[in-house]
């Protein structure tokens, strides 16, 4: 992906993030062929607390999985779009939902903690295509309203993790993806967006003028921010 597509995918929110082309079709095929034939069980073990009451779906196996989590982890990190977003430094928690007719996952927020790992964002990569299933929309609960998402095939949404969400019931069809957490390598939100605003000024800046001095100092002023900031 190109600065510019970045850029362009991250003008989408300011605190949530979609890039509705992380998988070609050709991954997404792969992907379904090797998570289809395995097993899956009840997704209500991986809920800890109040959310285990309102959690109502499958879960692959692990033991099963083979190196469909490792090689999915891989991709997220590898992105460039997920990286100027978010700044991973690592993921936790990663795993393969299905939400097949009658299943949900009522209202909750997620554990600040997963395998040791603080959880900074969150993230669902959709690996059923919208028009394959009723219902299944991630709903958001952000101060300004509701977001629902439900994209197509393929798509990666990365949002904070201390949001209030859910996933609406499943009325036809089933409802694929995979959800995980990410620790950013800078904490804080307001930070991590005005590191996103600089590196898109500085872009902006490139395309009209090139590298040139005062690219050169953007990036210093980037990366001094980045030195104070990581953590």
């Amino acid at each position: 992906m190109s600065r510019g597509c970045v850029f362009k995918a991250l003008q989408k929110g300011a605190n949530v993030l979609l890039i509705d082309d992380f998988l070609d079709d050709d991954q997404c095929a792969r992907f379904r062929q090797r998570i289809l034939n395995a097993s899956f069980v009840s997704g209500s073990s991986t809920a800890g607390g109040m959310a285990a009451t309102v959690k109502k779906n499958l879960q692959l196996d692990e033991r099963k999985a083979g190196k469909v989590l490792d090689e999915i982890r891989s991709l997220i990190l590898a992105h460039p779009g997920v990286d100027l977003f978010a700044m991973p430094e690592k993921l936790a928690g990663v795993m393969i939902n299905r939400y097949d007719e009658g299943m949900e996952y009522g209202n909750h927020s997620d554990s600040p903690i997963m395998e040791g790992v603080r959880c900074d964002l969150s993230f669902t990569l959709f690996l059923e295509d919208h028009s394959n299933y009723d219902g299944g929309e991630l709903v958001l609960e952000q101060e300004h309203g509701l977001i629902k998402v439900k994209p197509k095939i393929g798509s990666l949404f990365v949002y904070s993790t201390g949001l209030t969400h859910r996933v609406a019931k499943v009325t036809r069809g089933s409802r694929l993806a995979c959800v995980g957490w990410i620790k950013s390598r800078i904490r804080d939100q307001g930070r991590r967006k005005v590191l996103r605003d600089l590196n898109a000024v500085l872009g902006a800046y490139m395309e009209k003028n090139g590298h040139d001095a005062v690219a050169d100092l953007q990036l210093k002023v980037i990366g001094d921010l980045i030195r104070m900031w990581h953590e």
